[in-house]
């Protein structure tokens, strides 16, 4: 953090902390693990060019502040705005990241039946009031800033292997003209299982919630279904998920969501 102009009132609230930079994920934020004495804390931050995009850190912090008393979340301990910046620290959420929990005991049904219980908790989640909207024209609107200002991830080695499309204004033209129906609910936004917790055998909070809001009920089931696949490798898993979910696959949904994640 040494090149990271930080506020006098931040440098003191963090300086009695180890900072370990979070190399994992690709998102333009950056995030330090602050390991402490008796607690650890986590600091995000973007810079101005992401400003009221899904990867703003006050965007994040504002759905943090919402979802408190409804899901176990971060606590919001200090945001600010400094040098072009956006800062956001919260407190660390207590478990294991779900994947780390796969690799040690290698339990597809447990993971499986997680991912499950994860969609079951987010639909009784009232959004009446939810302050942010995911829903696809927006996340369309938001991709357009994004590829018009060289910020969108059109690397096609980073897609996915099956993704049929090679070049990034072929899958935007694809996505604007094939927009399903949606259905509402609360998702998480990139429900995947290094952004679960986990302890005692079952849910224990969530972290990395800056594209959470209301979107529709197979944008996070697609996310699964895509986890499923990468981490198992076993088509039964997905029948699985489904079977616990106690509803049919929509296909066609499945792909869509899977390809709009393509470019971010």
């Amino acid at each position: 953090m040494k090149n990271l102009k930080l506020s006098p009132q931040l440098n003191k609230l963090i300086k009695k902390y180890h900072c370990i930079k979070d190399t994992e994920g690709m998102s333009p934020a950056r995030v330090y693990k602050l390991e402490g004495k008796s607690e650890n804390l986590y600091l995000k931050m973007t810079d101005s060019r992401y400003k009221e995009t899904t990867y703003d850190v006050e965007r994040e912090k504002d759905m943090m502040l919402w979802l408190r008393g409804k899901l176990t979340v971060p606590e919001v301990l200090y945001f600010e705005q400094y040098k072009g910046w956006d800062f956001l620290l919260m407190s660390e959420v207590d478990g294991v990241m779900c994947h780390e929990e796969y690799k040690t005991h290698e339990n597809p049904k447990k993971i499986v039946a997680l991912y499950a219980d994860c969609i079951k908790l987010f639909q009784t989640i009232n959004i009446s009031d939810c302050p942010f909207n995911n829903n696809i024209n927006n996340r369309l609107a938001e991709l357009d800033y994004l590829l018009n200002n060289n910020l969108a991830d059109v690397d096609c080695e980073n897609w996915e292997e099956d993704t049929s499309f090679k070049e990034p204004c072929e899958l935007y033209d694809f996505l604007k003209a094939n927009k399903p129906r949606e259905e509402l609910v609360f998702s998480h936004g990139d429900l995947c299982d290094s952004n679960i917790l986990w302890r005692d055998n079952k849910i224990n909070g969530f972290i990395d919630l800056g594209r959470s809001g209301k979107a529709d009920k197979w944008y996070d089931i697609a996310f699964c279904v895509r986890s499923i696949r990468e981490d198992i490798r076993e088509e039964k898993y997905v029948k699985l998920f489904f079977e616990l979910l106690g509803i049919e696959p929509d296909w066609e949904k499945i792909k869509y969501y899977i390809l709009l994640d393509e470019l971010f």
